[in-house]
């Protein structure tokens, strides 16, 4: 098995080497779930290492704004134990949609695709980056809008080269 990935969302079966199955993903899920909703994730250190060992010991600390279904829901998916995991135990996806934390959501407007968006943003055009921090200098901005303008100008040359994908 091969050790890659962000550190913070590494799931500890990941990073002790024993294998792994998707129960990682639905670890990775309460990952990316507690960061979204603390703005840090649950292991983090400045040093890769100690958020390994951190991941290994497996203590969090959840933040008091957290409700106790955003505690449970975190704690099922970040569950030592892979087989244990929500999502993996008995009643798969079945088990995570019907979850406390889930109560308010409607999973039959999702797969109706007739959901509305709690935030949509004023978009002035495709190229429009108001919404985000500005985390780069206008002269390299100037440089990525310049790149990105000439890779909209590609021309398929017909030869057929990406039928495959």
């Amino acid at each position: 098995y091969t050790l890659c990935g962000t550190p913070d969302y590494l799931a500890p079966e990941v990073i002790s080497g024993a294998g792994h199955s998707r129960a990682v993903d639905w670890w990775t899920l309460g990952v990316l779930l507690f960061e979204m909703l603390a703005s840090y994730p649950p292991f983090y250190h400045e040093d890769p290492m100690k958020t390994y060992a951190k991941i290994m010991h497996g203590r969090v600390n959840y933040p008091k704004h957290f409700s106790v279904n955003a505690v449970e829901i975190i704690k099922s998916f970040i569950n030592a134990k892979p087989t244990k995991r929500l999502g993996i135990i008995h009643g798969g996806l079945d088990a995570i949609k019907s979850n406390a934390w889930f109560d308010a959501f409607d999973w039959d407007a999702l797969q109706a695709q007739q959901m509305t968006a709690p935030i949509v943003p004023h978009i002035k055009n495709r190229h429009d980056r108001s919404n985000f921090e500005t985390v780069v200098s206008p002269q390299e901005q100037k440089l990525i809008d310049q790149q990105t303008a000439e890779a909209e100008q590609y021309l398929d040359d017909g030869s057929g080269w990406d039928q495959q994908f």
